[in-house]
């Protein structure tokens, strides 16, 4: 497939960059540690301060309240970890830090190079341009709308911080269950440094890591980071796969990231950073494999007639001024642009009916968007503080993405394999071939919006804070087209030979008698004539507006112990679907109850969030008759409780962990079982009955699951040498798409993933000056295979590859990986 032209001079810069870096080293970023938090002034680059005393926990500061604050200190459910703590547990992109936060699960996917992310059972599972994530994912406090976004590489971090439960106030684009913020480490006016890293491993992986620190003056500072990443497929290519010599394997990764920041102290009042991010994604993708795998046949394999290819890339440039005229008034402006890249083909069949050919592709696609924000704050000390702020983002899509679907006789599927030859689609006169072809030239969303909040320090202990923001959607689709080729039914079963004389004269090529496979092909010109059909016409405009408020009290027991209690409102705004077809918006209500705790000096933390959430229209995505169609549920409830903590009961000890009960399941809700309907014959909309699957449970949100980590130091060659084994477990979770927890009839268990513990360990050594740390590492070391997400691969009735039968495949986690990190830093 030709691969799309990238972006020249950043694809030149990143790589140059690279080399020039990788011979000074690479390595994690300092932790921000302080006593007190920086002045807002210097809001998400606060600079480190000394460390804790021994046996006492670090302390991160993070701006969930767009503020500088401890994480012990702010009034919400937010979890932070630094850079030194992600490398330590192998984090190099969000899927990877899921176990490591409550509620947290990240299904990766293959046709579009995005992953699904989900909290408290909450998320989306449309990573398509039809789509809003409902937990918001932000780079330097700058929102990334495209799902994909996720995947991008975790590297020179002051830290991440995910806030749980909807942020519908200061941070309002569609965070109905929560938000994720990577901050960048900041670039350092007062010496020179860097740091340098490689990491190797099974499947070929190699990582290296390099970041330059360069002042110029006491005023002006440039930071550069860069980050490249490789590793083999996981996904073996079965007997009979129509693939090339040398064609990479399903799971295989190449990913580069740069990162170019200048901090310019513009005048005593005035600062200004302005930073160039460039990532660059050319791996071969995800597959489904077998959800029901048959006995002997191994998991991680597939039989390919479509090898996986990706080439996506996302630059972004960001600046951000911020102005103190007086102690007691700051402003800061945050803008951005972003352009998002994309171009993949995917075997969306995975050979799980041989003879069968589902192949998903994305011809071309570019996502451009922009945004300004600009925010006004009182002095952080003041008893009575204010911030205020106008935000306004933009993004326009342009996409094309085609589906080929075809299929041979089974006669001749089991002859090729009998032979040991590779399988090649075909169709003859009667077989069955089709295509889809989804158009969409300029799809918009234009979104504004206004908020402020206030908090009044009532004494010592007692604090009131409220707030509220209003949004301002508009959406819309012009001139998007659907075509489906040819126009007879796509369900046509498989040896049909009773066709009207106009859809012979489409299947079948004239002079030929071979079928007329309607494969569109990359790039293929569609026209009513080649086609056999007109267009459907996805032309929408949608406007909408929302008012979300919060109103939270907060009081000080001790120093040391922080309580809290809030009500906050949020909304993710409708849809805009195929054939112009569009939602109501989603909307909750969150009550919530905390607890934050640094006890025993500061050598035991322990923090508790209890929750209800209330949802009204709830959305979800699910495909139906061949469509990934948005629908609302009538509504939702979600309640639980998380804990986190860290314990040094010795200075070289350290149990950290996390814990959440759940309970997330649909109210009253009248729908179809798309897959029980399937099961039966019947198709949803026409002969399958309504059933009411209130009281179901909710995908990703299993009763109870934790990860517990432990540490030992032993002191060793006048260094210190670390041991640390972390175990995940979770009881039985639903993954299935839809509201349905009901088995499909002669498919029992296969939505469900059952109990299970995944174990990782590791063995770190460091210097008793810590300039460099060698590192082993077992990920997964019981090989667990995790179901994240299991759909039907046939999706409509009487559809060839299953006229008696449903196909299920399923996403699962990475196996079992084994490998070695050196880092320095200079």
């Amino acid at each position: 497939m030709k691969q799309p032209a990238r972006n020249t001079i950043a694809s030149s810069l990143a790589h140059v960059t690279f080399a020039q870096l990788i011979l000074l080293g690479s390595g994690a970023a300092m932790a921000q540690q302080a006593d007190t938090p920086a002045p807002a002034a210097e809001a998400a680059t606060p600079a480190p301060a000394a460390a804790p005393a021994a046996g006492q926990m670090d302390r991160i500061v993070v701006t969930a309240t767009r503020r500088n604050t401890f994480v012990q200190d702010t009034p919400l459910a937010v979890t932070a970890f630094n850079q030194d703590t992600l490398q330590n547990n192998q984090v190099k992109d969000l899927a990877s830090l899921a176990t490591m936060v409550p509620s947290l699960v990240v299904e990766q996917h293959g046709d579009s190079g995005g992953v699904h992310v989900y909290m408290r059972g909450v998320g989306s599972a449309n990573h398509t341009e039809l789509g809003d994530p409902a937990v918001a994912f932000y780079v330097d406090g700058v929102y990334s709308p495209r799902p994909q976004g996720a995947t991008a590489l975790m590297y020179d971090l002051s830290h991440v911080e995910v806030a749980r439960g909807p942020q519908g106030t200061l941070n309002g684009r569609n965070s109905t269950a929560g938000a994720v913020n990577l901050v960048s480490a900041a670039p350092n006016t007062t010496k020179l440094m860097g740091s340098a890293g490689i990491t190797v491993g099974d499947y070929r992986h190699l990582q290296t890591q390099a970041m330059l620190n360069i002042p110029f003056s006491d005023d002006v500072a440039l930071r550069i980071a860069a980050i490249k990443d490789s590793h083999d497929g996981t996904v073996d290519f079965r007997r009979g796969s129509n693939v090339m010599p040398g064609a990479a394997k399903y799971g295989a990764g190449d990913q580069m990231g740069v990162r170019a920041s200048l901090l310019w102290k513009i005048t005593p009042q005035l600062r200004g950073t302005f930073i160039a991010d460039y990532f660059l994604d050319q791996g071969a993708g995800n597959v489904y494999l077998a959800a029901e795998p048959k006995a002997g046949e191994k998991l991680r394999s597939a039989l390919i007639d479509t090898p996986g290819t990706l080439d996506q890339s996302i630059l972004t440039y960001k600046g951000k001024l911020n102005y103190k005229p007086t102690d007691g008034l700051d402003f800061t402006y945050l803008g951005s642009w972003s352009r998002y890249k994309r171009q993949n083909s995917n075997d969306a069949d995975a050979g799980l009916f041989p003879g069968f050919k589902s192949e998903n592709r994305t011809d071309w696609a570019q996502f451009d968007s922009y945004s300004h924000e600009l925010q006004a704050r009182s002095d952080d000390e003041a008893p009575f503080q204010w911030v205020a702020g106008v935000f306004l983002f933009n993004e326009k899509n342009k996409v094309r993405f085609d589906i080929d679907r075809s299929q041979i006789s089974q006669a001749a599927v089991q002859q090729d394999i009998a032979n040991g030859a590779v399988i090649f689609v075909q169709p003859t006169v009667g077989q069955y071939a089709s295509s889809m072809s989804f158009i969409q030239g300029d799809r918009q969303l234009k979104s504004k919006a206004v908020f402020g909040q206030v908090s009044q320090q009532v004494n010592d202990q007692l604090k009131l804070t409220a707030g509220a923001r209003y949004t301002k959607d508009h959406k819309f689709d012009i001139g998007g087209q659907n075509w489906a080729c040819p126009n007879w039914p796509a369900n046509t079963p498989l040896g049909t030979t009773v066709l009207t004389p106009d859809q012979m004269a489409q299947l079948v090529k004239p002079g030929t008698g071979l079928a007329n496979t309607h494969n569109i092909g990359p790039g293929g010109a569609i026209t009513a004539a080649s086609c056999g059909n007109t267009p459907g016409d996805n032309t929408a405009d949608l406007k909408y507006g929302q008012a979300t408020w919060l109103g939270r009290i907060e009081y000080k027991l001790r120093p040391d112990i922080l309580l809290f209690g809030s009500v906050t409102t949020g909304f993710h705004s409708p849809a805009i679907g195929d054939g112009g077809a569009t939602t109501k918006p989603e909307k909750l209500t969150s009550y919530e109850i905390g607890f934050k705790s640094d006890l025993l000096n500061r050598q035991l933390t322990l923090n508790l969030d209890a929750f209800l959430m209330k949802y009204k229209d709830k959305l979800e995505s699910q495909v139906v008759n061949s469509v990934l169609a948005n629908f609302n549920a009538a509504g939702a409830t979600v309640k639980g409780l998380e804990a986190e903590w860290v314990w040094r009961p010795t200075n070289i000890d350290r149990l950290t962990g996390n814990a959440t009960w759940l309970k997330a399941v649909y109210d009253d809700f009248l729908s179809c079982d798309v897959d029980a309907a399937r099961a039966r014959g019947l198709t949803c909309g026409s002969t399958a009955p309504l059933v009411n699957v209130g009281g179901s449970t909710m995908k990703h949100a299993p009763k109870f699951s934790t990860t517990v980590q432990y540490e030992h130091d032993f002191s060793v060659a006048g260094g210190q040498l670390t041991p640390r084994a972390s175990v995940h477990y979770e009881t039985m979770t639903y993954v299935g798409a839809g509201a349905f927890n009901g088995d499909v009839p002669g498919h029992a268990g296969v939505k469900r993933q059952e109990a299970y513990t995944t174990l990782d360990l590791s063995l770190r050594f460091q210097p008793a000056n810590k300039a460099y740390t060698v590192e082993a590492f077992v990920q997964n070391a019981t090989d667990k295979a995790v179901k994240l997400d299991v759909n039907e691969i046939c999706t409509d009735v009487g559809m060839p590859c299953q006229p008696t039968q449903q196909i299920y495949g399923a996403f699962y986690n990475a196996p079992r990986t084994f490998g070695a990190r050196v880092s320095m830093k200079f």
